[in-house]
C-alpha cells in the first residue's frame, strides 16, 4: 500500500513539476483550473506522504525544506507567496472566456503587483495551451470605451469592469482580431501576437 501511494505522489510531482516549468515558458496544460487541480492534488498528496512516511530521515528534510522555501517566499515583500497563492487560487483571476475550441482569454492579474492584463491562450495538441499575447485590461477598455481624449483612465477600478463579450473577428501569423462588449460599447481591437508584454 505504501508502495502504491509512493508512486502515485512521485507521478502526481512528476506533473506538477512539469506544470511549473511549462508555466514558465508561457505553456500550460489545457483548461482554466487544470493546474489549479494539479497543484493541490500535490499539496494533499505531500500532506498524507509527510504524514505516511514522517519516520524518514529524507522526509524530515524534505518537509524542512518546504517550509525554509515558504519562508524564504515571505521576504521580498512577500511577492512569491503571494503569486504562489494567485498560482494554486482562483485569487486575483477575474473572468475566463472561451472564443471558440482554439482560443480562450483571461482576465487576470497573475502576480501582487502586475497589471490586469487579458491573456490569450491557444489550444495546441488538445492537451496543451499557450499564451500568446497578454495587453494591458486599461488599454482594451480605453479603446473600446474611447476614453483616450476624454477621461483619465487611472480613475476606473479594472477589476469591476467586466468584459460583456468577446468575439474572434480575425487571426494571422502576427495578430488577432478581438470584437469587445464594455459598458455597453463594443468594438474590435487588434492585438500582436508573442510581443513580450510584461506579466
Amino acid at each position: 500500500m505504501k508502495n502504491c501511494f509512493k508512486k502515485a505522489y512521485y507521478i502526481t510531482s512528476f506533473f506538477f513539476i512539469i506544470d511549473l516549468v511549462l508555466n514558465y515558458f508561457d505553456w500550460q496544460f489545457s483548461g482554466y483550473l487544470t493546474e489549479k487541480i494539479i497543484a493541490w492534488i500535490w499539496i494533499v498528496y505531500t500532506l498524507i506522504f509527510l504524514l505516511i512516511f514522517w519516520k524518514s530521515k529524507y522526509v524530515k528534510i524534505y518537509f524542512s525544506s518546504i517550509i525554509v522555501l515558504i519562508a524564504l517566499s515571505l521576504i521580498p515583500m512577500a511577492i512569491p507567496f503571494f503569486a504562489m497563492i494567485d498560482f494554486i487560487s482562483q485569487n486575483g483571476d477575474f473572468q475566463e472566456i472561451k472564443l471558440n475550441k482554439k482560443y480562450r482569454i483571461e482576465r487576470t492579474q497573475q502576480q501582487p503587483l502586475s497589471m490586469i492584463r487579458v491573456y490569450f491562450y491557444k489550444n495546441h495538441f488538445g492537451i496543451l495551451e499557450k499564451n500568446i499575447c497578454r495587453p494591458d485590461y486599461s488599454e482594451i477598455v480605453e479603446e473600446v470605451m474611447n476614453l483616450k481624449n476624454n477621461e483619465n483612465i487611472s480613475s476606473f477600478d479594472m477589476k469591476s469592469i467586466p468584459i460583456q463579450n468577446a468575439k474572434l473577428v480575425s487571426e494571422n501569423i502576427d495578430s488577432i482580431g478581438i470584437e469587445y462588449r464594455i459598458a455597453n460599447k463594443k468594438k474590435v481591437v487588434y492585438h500582436r501576437l508573442y510581443n513580450e508584454d510584461g506579466y
